[in-house]
């Protein structure tokens, strides 16, 4: 195993970071080997982690909301032990055991002590502030250092990493508005998930929006100034020009939900994100969207939302682990990279592959694969590499599922999607 997963204690506050590298060090020397599973995570993380098993597919994994867990502080971590390269949940092996006594040693509370849900990977600085108090310090997350985890009210550009609109939760800001011309969440924070976005759009786009070879594009400084915002507003109407010479918009959200039985709620949230990145990568023909909304439909529900595969981190280490095949090389790459999304993107290498391709950081961070912006990215990007818009153009639909499916897995619900579309429009 290398070392590679220590990385994910770097978003930790300076004394748990410190003292958890020891506990590791310390396990080391002892013969006991662990990986830090869980660092530092995302308001947005948590709020999908407490949405599964509730309103999204899964088990109930915790009870802590947006705000109310020490991950989001950088105050707790979550760590499985290691044996013969195969990861180990067994909270009474003795190793674990013992990693538990370390750590308490080095300052931490372990979540299998607590009296009703209790976490048995989870570990959290004892005497902490209050979550309320932290919160009140950081209202969205920390994010390394005190200042970089005070956001900045912006209302003029320029924009960067930091900012932050003044009601983040209206979607009207200025920072939403940048959100969804580079295709992230428009959640109204500017934080590096979009600041990588902004740097691959500028990396590949000159001023005037069009898209040119590499060194002759906008410096990619990831930052939003005028020229980038403009550029970005450009590549935004082109595609909506060259969607509309093709014959312009499509169903509403509502009749779409109507016609493949879907959660119109659900439908109202994603297929505008799905529309988008369909529309920027050129696959802007009525079959392109009838193959993206009936590939959607089948493979996550009638709920119409990225979803977690179905399954437990024993689940998905059995079926999983070890995988070279999916690049999954590290002890707990199985539960790490289970499928996510509207496709299921699963394994370590693919996670590499679609954030390497999209520009994003989808290989350090898989649950991004669950953001309805970016599994909508993933999603169209899988057709372009699979060829599946060209199918559809071709109306070849049992082509088009097997390119996405392999097989005809769920073909007669695809089939009812696409006569039932073709319909409707």
């Amino acid at each position: 195993m290398t070392d590679a997963h220590v990385e994910r204690l770097r978003g930790l506050q300076p004394e748990p970071r410190r003292e958890a590298q020891a506990a590791l060090a310390q396990a080391a020397t002892e013969g006991v080997d662990v990986m830090v599973t869980t660092g530092l995570r995302s308001f947005a993380e948590q709020s999908r982690l407490y949405a599964q098993g509730r309103t999204t597919p899964g088990n109930i994994v915790t009870h802590a909301k947006a705000g109310q867990s020490y991950h989001n502080f950088g105050l707790a971590f979550d760590f499985v032990v290691v044996k013969n390269g195969r990861a180990i949940w067994d909270q009474n092996h003795k190793d674990w055991k013992r990693f538990v006594e370390i750590c308490k040693a080095h300052g931490f509370d372990w979540g299998g002590n607590w009296r009703t849900f209790k976490d048995y990977p989870h570990l959290q600085g004892s005497g902490v502030p209050d979550l309320s108090e932290l919160l009140a310090s950081f209202p969205h997350v920390w994010r390394g250092t005190p200042a970089r985890s005070r956001w900045r009210t912006a209302t003029n550009l320029p924009v960067r990493n930091g900012s932050r609109d003044p009601d983040p939760d209206s979607g009207h800001g200025l920072v939403a508005q940048v959100q969804r011309l580079v295709l992230v969440d428009d959640d109204g924070y500017f934080g590096d998930v979009t600041e990588a976005a902004v740097s691959s759009f500028q990396k590949t786009h000159d001023a005037t929006g069009a898209r040119v070879p590499p060194g002759t594009a906008l410096a990619p400084t990831g930052v939003v100034n005028r020229a980038t915002f403009n550029a970005l507003e450009a590549a935004d109407r082109a595609a909506d020009d060259a969607e509309a010479a093709e014959g312009g918009g499509w169903l509403s959200t509502a009749e779409i939900a109507e016609a493949i039985d879907a959660n119109a709620t659900g439908v109202a949230r994603n297929w505008p994100r799905i529309a988008r990145a369909l529309r920027h990568a050129g696959m802007r023909s009525r079959a392109a969207k009838i193959a993206a909304a009936a590939t959607v439909r089948v493979e996550v529900g009638s709920g119409f939302e990225p979803i977690n595969e179905f399954g437990d981190e024993d689940y998905f280490t059995r079926m999983y682990e070890g995988r070279e095949d999916l690049g999954n090389t590290e002890p707990g790459d199985g539960a790490r990279y289970h499928g996510r999304g509207y496709i299921q993107l699963t394994g370590r290498a693919n996670y590499r592959t679609y954030g390497d391709l999209l520009g994003l950081p989808l290989e350090d961070e898989p649950s991004l694969a669950l953001q309805p912006s970016v599994a909508a990215r993933v999603l169209v990007e899988y057709f372009a590499q699979r060829g599946v818009d060209d199918a559809a153009r071709r109306r070849a639909w049992k082509l088009v599922r097997r390119k996405v499916n392999g097989g005809l897995n769920g073909w007669p619900l695809f089939k009812a999607s696409v006569d039932a579309l073709r319909v409707a429009a």
